[in-house]
């Protein structure tokens, strides 16, 4: 096996390779240790990339990217991508588009139903099963059918949970709604779901349902009107994976009935009964989940449809500190690892590590603002006041705030004396190499005079006599994320020491709660990257001048790296 070495995402920096420095420990088991933390292993509630980590390579999909090429799709599920030229898509009188999706047979989840002696059905884990066992399979119990694929994607929508599994409401409605609250409150004419009355419920899941329809061996998903992203929403890790439709009934999760969705709406996240369980049809099984240790261990299902992996086993350890990190890679422990970039020469200097610098990526990471915030019991906001103990809930509502936090931070200091010249200046939320990428777009530069210029005039003068105080959010293990969160700190309070931001470090999974999995967001400001994936609406945060170089999905290339 190969030992490997990944640098730090917030970097722009790309994956190394080398041989071996020792003798390999774990023949056919691949190391990988990162600062990132998996947040479930259901797909429909997951929303950031590290958590598709485990969904690329446990589930399936109806569509897969075609290798980094980001606009191309091949098959997966789906024994066909649909195009205009095949006719699986097509375009009606009244402007509506239907995309076709031929089901491919015979695939098996890792689990399936066996029927016993008695009648009952249990669930055994295919690779396990004798050629005697196979023929008392239930049907449809770990055999996917287009009638699970259906499911699948109903199930994503009406979790509601996931801005990503959002993302297919938009793609069902042609963007008319971004949720499946939105629908029911304009459909009920209510302030809120909970409102809803369950006629209205039973009304909105069957105006969904005849847009998801079960045609023999296909799948056809009926919009209103063209929607240009949809093979790129079905292709993603979140929403769109496969799950077995019996198997998520009997370990709790909706039964795929009109009338009991509401019930499993936007579930706390101990309480989702697919936290930590899977089914799913991809390459890879969960083996064990150690959040104590906090590693997972994926186990090689030797049934996968497209053929096994050469890999047995992948770990995938969390480890924030680097120091720890380094010895386990030096050591044969670990055969890819995350490195700040202030080590990169040293590492490129030691026998056994290669170091690949200056892969083009398409990727951004910046400062978030959201509002309005959650005031219920949020620490991060202080009093939730105007008062210098803490910020109102619509505190980055005010664009004189926004523009004052930009000019507040020291871009030059970032980019020469903590990333080390080896990245660039984003010029917006559009990236370089993709489409709408603008090199003449305006970006903020370090102007302490600006930033108090608006500062004074935001909230009619009260900000600037009063001052504030809050919280601000980055993933522990990332000390140039942090480093870029300081620096605006140190800006901030020299332009006037009544601006107080205090600084703290999460792992990424509490970080994307505060964010993701709330009605409000909790985090008045956090440190985040983003790629490209599908056009979505920008709800409550507004990304400003950014560091970044672009990148290719990490995800991605980690899938392919396991599959293979």
């Amino acid at each position: 096996m190969k030992r490997t070495l990944a640098l730090a995402l917030s970097l722009g920096l790309g994956i190394a390779a080398a041989p071996a420095m020792a003798e390999t420990k774990n023949p056919g088991t691949f190391v990988f240790m990162w600062t990132d933390d998996i947040q479930s292993f259901d797909p429909a509630y997951i929303a950031n990339t590290p958590s598709s980590y485990g969904a690329l390579n446990i589930y399936s999909r109806l569509l897969n990217f075609n290798g980094s090429k980001i606009s191309e799709f091949v098959p997966s599920l789906s024994t066909e991508v649909p195009s205009l030229e095949n006719g699986l898509i097509k375009q009606g009188d009244d402007g509506s588009v239907s995309y076709t999706f031929p089901i491919r047979k015979g695939v098996f989840a890792h689990k399936v139903g066996v029927k016993g002696a008695d009648g009952k059905v249990t669930w055994e884990y295919y690779d396990k099963l004798t050629d005697a066992q196979k023929a008392t399979i239930e049907p449809g119990y770990g055999q996917i059918t287009p009638e699970d694929v259906r499911y699948s994607l109903l199930r994503a929508i009406l979790q509601g949970q996931s801005w990503m599994s959002n993302a297919i409401t938009e793609v069902i409605t042609a963007g008319k709604y971004t949720d499946i609250a939105k629908w029911v409150e304009t459909e009920g004419e209510v302030k809120s779901i909970n409102d809803a009355s369950p006629e209205i419920l039973r009304k909105v899941y069957d105006q969904l349902a005849s847009q998801i329809i079960v045609d023999g061996d296909n799948l056809t998903l009926k919009l209103p009107k063209s929607f240009p992203a949809t093979l790129g929403v079905i292709a993603l890790p979140f929403g769109t994976s496969v799950l077995d439709k019996e198997w998520v009934a009997s370990v709790g999760g909706w039964d795929g009935s009109g009338d009991t969705w509401k019930a499993h709406y936007r579930p706390e996240l101990g309480a989702n009964p697919l936290f930590a369980e899977e089914n799913g049809t991809g390459p890879f099984m969960l083996e064990e989940w150690d959040r104590t240790d906090r590693r997972i261990t994926l186990k090689r299902f030797d049934n996968y449809f497209m053929g096994p992996a050469k890999l047995e086993r992948v770990v995938m350890r969390t480890v924030p500190e680097w120091t720890t990190r380094r010895l386990q890679l030096l050591s044969g422990d670990a055969d890819f690892v995350t490195a700040p970039v202030e080590f990169i020469d040293e590492l490129s200097k030691t026998e056994g590590v290669k170091v690949i610098d200056g892969l083009q990526k398409v990727f951004s990471r910046g400062v978030f603002f959201a509002w309005p915030l959650d005031d219920n019991d949020n620490p991060a906001i202080g009093s939730g006041k105007l008062d210098g103990a803490g910020i109102p809930p619509d505190f980055f509502a005010d664009i004189d705030v926004r523009k004052g936090f930009n000019y507040a931070q020291n871009y030059d200091a970032l980019l020469n004396q903590v990333l080390l010249g080896k990245t660039v200046q984003s010029r917006g939320p559009t990236v370089r190499g993709i489409m709408g990428y603008r090199p003449d777009s305006p970006v903020y530069s370090y102007d302490p005079a600006k930033a108090e210029e608006h500062f004074k005039k935001a909230f009619g003068g009260k900000l600037w006599e009063t001052g504030f105080a809050f919280t601000a959010y980055v993933t522990e293990g990332n000390p140039q994320l942090t480093a870029a969160l300081s620096a605006l700190q140190q800006g901030l309070s020299r332009i006037n020491p009544k601006f107080k931001m205090q600084i703290q470090a999460l792992p990424w999974a509490s970080v994307s709660d505060k964010l993701n999995n709330r009605e409000k967001p909790a985090a008045p400001l956090t440190v985040m990257g983003w790629g490209p994936t599908i056009p979505t609406r920008a709800v409550r945060s507004v990304p400003p001048a950014t560091i970044s170089r672009p990148r290719v999905s990490s995800a991605a290339w980690l899938a392919r790296v396991i599959a293979t």
